[in-house]
């Protein structure tokens, strides 16, 4: 290319994201509080998201399957979205079952969908992906004594379009981001408008003792964080190999289309989404080998947010725990965390 002409369309662009200036950023927030700047981001972020408001009523579910494995008992429920959508789900529940316990929703990322945190390999790549990965959360979860729900996200598993299921692909997200794009309706927001529906379902439930935690690797590392970003009754989050900058990750690196809503890097970073968590607790998972989120934008990423709970008067809430290897879950942290937290809170 002549350079005398003008750059490459790879240089201009992410010129473009280097420019770009958060108009919500926590550095944006002038003489606001930090309270009132939370409120302020929290609302656009849900409207770039198209989530509907609260409160909803909890919403139907209808249970299909129960079976009795080691420790804990697992139902198959499917949850009746707003929109309509039959969303299915497994229900994991101790043995013997606590009168009151906390909830868990442990999201799937990339894969084969909600089979894997519930330790239900359909072949052995799967089971190898559990094995190595320790992607069984939803298991270490009602081992842990949580009520634990694991989700199908739309475009996984159960919610592929049939096209793509005929075709052999992966997922449909694809897809289903355009269409969302096209409709103002971002795939990322629906599947976060589901999770918030199932905690309106799972509050519900007598045995529940009003503290939820979320938990997810991968894709279920970005719902993780966005979720807990959004809806305040969650009371922690521990997103893994998700987390990091915007810039360094999601807008340089290849991505599934589902990780991208219209706008967002000019109303904020991903820290100020962590920064919209504070001051409840935050434990960032992230493996230091990880090609899709250097550990350096994680650790980048953390300081800015560590910064926002700081001045929350909350820095021990959050931690960054780094794992010794590349993209997967890192259980070693995560439920002591919690358990830690959760104690205050009970």
């Amino acid at each position: 290319m002549n350079e005398k002409i003008g750059s490459s369309v790879d240089v201009i662009s992410r010129e473009s994201v280097r420019q770009v200036k958060q108009s919500h950023g926590y550095a944006a927030r002038g003489d606001r509080s930090l309270a009132q700047w939370q409120c302020d981001l929290r609302a656009e972020l849900t409207a770039l998201l198209a989530i509907p408001g609260r409160p909803c009523p909890p919403p139907a579910v209808e249970f299909d399957e129960e079976v009795a494995c080691d420790g804990y008992t697992r139902r198959r429920g499917v949850m009746r979205a707003a929109d309509g959508l039959a969303v299915p789900f497994f229900l994991l529940l101790p043995v013997p079952a606590p009168k009151s316990l906390p909830v868990c929703l442990a999201i799937h990322g990339h894969g084969p969908g909600k089979i894997l945190p519930a330790g239900l390999p359909a072949n052995e790549k799967d089971r190898k992906s559990i094995a190595e990965g320790e992607r069984d959360y939803g298991v270490q979860a009602v081992r842990n004594g949580y009520l634990t729900v694991v989700p199908e996200l739309r475009g996984f598993g159960e919610l592929m379009l049939p096209a793509d299921l005929a075709a052999k692909r992966d997922n449909s997200c694809l897809q289903l981001s355009m269409r969302g794009v096209h409709l103002g309706k971002p795939l990322l927001g629906q599947r976060i408008s589901d999770m918030m529906q199932l905690i309106d379902w799972a509050l519900s439930r007598p045995d529940a003792d009003g503290r939820v935690v979320i938990t997810g690797n991968s894709g279920g590392g970005t719902v993780s964080l966005f979720a807990a970003a959004v809806d305040e009754r969650i009371t922690a989050a521990v997103p893994s190999c998700y987390y990091s900058t915007f810039q360094d990750s999601i807008l340089d690196i290849w991505h599934c289309p589902c990780n991208f809503v219209p706008r967002l890097q000019t109303v904020a970073e991903m820290s100020d989404l962590a920064g919209l968590i504070t001051p409840r607790p935050l434990l960032i998972v992230a493996g230091k080998t990880d090609r899709i989120f250097p550990i350096d934008a994680v650790r980048r990423g953390f300081a800015a947010a560590s910064e926002i709970y700081r001045d929350a008067g909350a820095a021990d809430c959050i931690e960054l725990y780094e794992g010794e290897g590349g993209h997967r879950y890192y259980a070693a942290r995560v439920w002591n965390f919690l358990r830690e937290h959760l104690a205050r809170r009970a």
